[in-house]
């Protein structure tokens, strides 16, 4: 992206300019990485939603949403979120951009949103009791409710069987059994650490003078530092030695059937690893595909079919909703397409088709603010370089050679299989 700029504000703290003024509102993101560690994974989940609770300054919710209408109506947001092998806490503010209004709002947004980190409410060395039991539940229910969608119950099961005793395997979102054992002073106490030892990026997006914003940013944010971790870059190559092949029963509906395939391409190959993703969208990526035409219309075999590639792990996992006593004939035809692309059974139309395709997904990131603050903040952690043109780029240069040199080592690893 042209005028996109990079700077350090401070020890592993980054700043990341994206002009933008096709919006009338403003984007002030805060990204905190850890690695993902089944010993800290859950209470890094319980952060977001504590922290956005109440600070110092402003105590309760109704404070904070009063603070919010103050700043024209500005919306605050905290999660966390699984970015391959490492757990994101994500904090933001939506605001109204100035020149809309009589008064300057950006800076004290930044203050604003600055409270919420580094100031948060604390009593007697720790969290507020009331609030921290409240996110507790909060994040019981989110976990118990991963149930309920049994698609998604599936990619996780696939995960923990097919990742077993990699990182990848831990559920982002943390274990119930944890629950109990987290008090609101070791709580406190773990964030401080996360704040002085994790690496942070802070984007904004939006329209703004250059050097004021940072300015601002160096001046409201105040983060203590220490010893910065090291996260490193996910083991991406694996040989699989036997296909691991899992059944398991549940009161469904429709069987929910996930394949997950090794690709053994590394993303800091970018030009191989976009043809890798263009053979993906070939495979399983929309109703011109090999899975759908073949597997779903001319065999009336699934309800749904797709392939999507994971990034970090350089996986691909088709995933499709069958009946029990289709499985065999499902499992087959989709090993039969995969292997139709390795062999380069691959037309132009299918090839043109992936690329428009892919083409008008970045095109879309652009759509609405956040996305493009996002897309870049994932490029950085996977310390690749190129922005959306580059990217654009490479796709479009990509070839049918390039595709089927991407996809040769794609190899089964892991079928998944829950019905009734």
């Amino acid at each position: 992206m042209k005028n996109l700029k990079t700077l350090e504000i401070g020890k592993n703290v980054k700043l990341t300019l994206i002009p933008e003024s096709k919006f009338k509102t403003n984007l002030i993101s805060v990204y905190i990485q850890r690695k993902l560690d089944r010993n800290e994974v859950t209470k890094n989940a319980l952060l977001p939603g504590i922290l956005k609770s109440g600070c110092n300054k402003y105590k309760t919710l109704g404070q904070l949403t009063d603070r919010e209408e103050e700043l024209y109506g500005s919306y605050l947001h905290a999660g966390a979120s699984k970015r391959g092998e490492s757990q994101v806490l994500g904090f933001s503010i939506l605001s109204v951009n100035e020149k809309y209004l009589d008064e300057k709002i950006l800076g004290q947004c930044i203050e604003f949103l600055n409270e919420i980190i580094n100031n948060p409410l604390v009593i007697d060395g720790g969290f507020n009791e009331e609030y921290l039991n409240i996110e507790k539940e909060i994040l019981k229910d989110s976990i118990m409710s991963i149930i309920n969608d049994k698609g998604n119950y599936a990619m996780k099961r696939t995960n923990e069987i097919m990742f077993e005793g990699e990182p990848y395997s831990i559920n982002g979102k943390g274990y119930i059994e944890d629950l109990d054992t987290i008090d609101r002073v070791s709580l406190y106490e773990h964030y401080k650490e996360v704040l002085k030892t994790s690496p942070i990026e802070i984007m904004i997006e939006g329209e703004f003078e250059e050097s004021e914003v940072v300015e601002l940013i160096k001046e409201k944010f105040q983060f203590d530092r220490g010893n910065i971790i090291d996260i490193p870059k996910e083991e991406y190559y694996k040989e699989v030695d036997k296909v691991k092949e899992v059944k398991e029963n549940m009161d469904i509906a429709q069987g929910k059937l996930v394949m997950g395939y090794r690709c053994n391409v590394d993303y800091l190959d970018e030009e191989k690893y976009y043809s890798l993703l263009l053979g993906s969208r070939i495979l399983g990526g929309g109703a011109d595909s090999k899975l759908f035409i073949n597997v779903r219309e001319k065999e009336s075999l699934c309800y749904t079919i797709y392939s999507t590639i994971q990034k970090s792990k350089s996986t691909m996992m088709v995933c499709s909703g069958i009946e029990a006593q289709n499985y065999e004939k499902t499992v087959n035809l989709v090993k039969e397409q995969v292997q139709k692309l390795k062999d380069g059974d691959i037309t132009e139309s299918e090839i043109s088709n992936a690329k428009i395709a892919f083409i008008n997904s970045l095109n879309s990131l652009n759509d609405e603010i956040g996305r493009i603050s996002d897309f870049y903040f994932s490029q950085s952690i996977s310390k690749n370089k190129s922005d959306l043109d580059q990217i654009k780029n490479m796709i479009n240069k990509s070839t049918k050679e390039d595709i089927v040199e991407a996809v040769k080592n794609i190899e089964l690893d892991t079928i998944y299989f829950l019905s009734k």
